[in-house]
C-alpha cells in the first residue's frame, strides 16, 4: 500500500508530519474543535459516499461548518489531505493470531484483509501512488507483510520487491473489481461466444467450451485473487525448499 502526495522531499515531509500527528485537539470547554483528524475523517466520509471526484477543501469545510481557510491552518492542501485520508481509511492491519500461523497462512490473511479494505473504500485504489508508505497505518501493513515473507526464507534483498508485487497485484485487482459492470460481466460469455473465432483464438475458444469457465458471478474477482496468490506462494515455497536442499548439499 502506498502513500499519496507530491514527490518533492519537502512535500513528503509535510505529508509525513500530517500523517503522524496524533489525536484531536480539544478546546478548554471539552468540545472537539477543528483539527487535522476531524478534517480527514470528514473527507473520508465524503469519499466513501461519493468518490474522490466529490472531494474538495471547500466541500469538507462546508460539511464541518468552517471556511476553507480554517482548514488550511491544519492541512496544507488537498494532496496532503488525500494522503492522510489514505492512511486513516486503511486503518491498522489485523492483529496476528495466537499462536502465530504459518508464514503462508499469515500472508493469505493479509491479502484477504487488505482486499476487504479496498472493497470497503473503493476510492483508495484511485489515489495516485507517488511515494512509498510514510504513514503509521500503511507502514504497519507493510511490516505485517514483511514479517511472514522474511520467515518464508526469502533473502533480505527480495523482501521489499516481493511485498511491492503482492500489494500491487491486490490493489490492481481491487481497482478492476470496483470498476467492473456486473451486467457486462454477466453477458461476457455470450458476447465472446458470438465473436471468438477458434481459428484466431484457439486456446481461448477451447477454454470457453469448458463448463463453468465464464460464470455469472457479477464480476467477482475474489477467486482470481486467491488463485494468483496461491500460485505465487507455491513458488516461494518451492524456492525455499530448493535453497534449503542446496545448503544441505554444500
Amino acid at each position: 500500500m502506498r502513500a499519496a502526495g507530491r514527490t518533492g522531499s519537502t512535500d513528503l515531509d509535510a505529508v509525513a508530519d500530517l500523517l503522524w500527528r496524533a489525536g484531536d485537539e480539544r478546546a478548554d470547554d471539552g468540545r472537539v474543535r477543528l483539527s487535522a483528524r476531524l478534517i480527514v475523517e470528514a473527507a473520508v466520509t465524503i469519499a466513501d459516499a461519493e468518490g474522490l471526484d466529490a472531494l474538495s477543501m471547500q466541500r469538507v469545510a462546508s460539511v464541518l461548518g468552517y471556511t476553507s481557510m480554517a482548514l488550511y491552518r491544519h492541512v496544507p492542501g488537498k494532496d496532503q489531505l488525500v494522503a492522510a485520508m489514505t492512511d486513516v481509511a486503511t486503518g491498522r492491519p489485523p492483529a496476528p493470531a495466537s499462536p502465530p500461523p504459518s508464514w503462508r497462512a499469515e500472508i493469505e490473511s493479509w491479502v484477504d484483509a487488505v482486499w476487504e479494505v479496498y472493497l470497503r473504500h473503493p476510492w483508495l485504489v484511485r489515489v495516485p501512488t507517488n511515494s512509498a508508505p510514510v504513514g503509521p497505518n500503511e507502514l504497519a501493513w507493510l511490516e505485517a507483510l514483511l514479517g511472514p515473507l522474511s520467515r518464508a526464507g526469502l533473502d533480505r534483498a527480495e523482501l521489499i520487491p516481493m511485498a511491492t508485487f503482492i500489494s500491487g497485484a491486490v490493489r490492481g485487482l481491487a481497482r478492476a473489481a470496483t470498476e467492473l459492470d456486473p451486467a457486462a460481466a454477466a453477458a461476457y460469455g455470450q458476447v465472446l461466444a458470438r465473436h471468438v473465432d477458434p481459428g484466431r483464438f484457439p486456446v481461448l475458444s477451447s477454454l470457453m467450451a469448458e463448463d463453468g469457465l465464464v460464470e455469472d458471478d457479477g464480476g467477482d474477482l475474489t477467486p482470481s485473487v486467491h488463485h494468483g496468490m496461491n500460485r505465487l506462494l507455491d513458488g516461494i515455497e518451492a524456492l525455499r525448499d530448493r535453497r534449503s536442499t542446496q545448503r544441505k548439499g554444500t
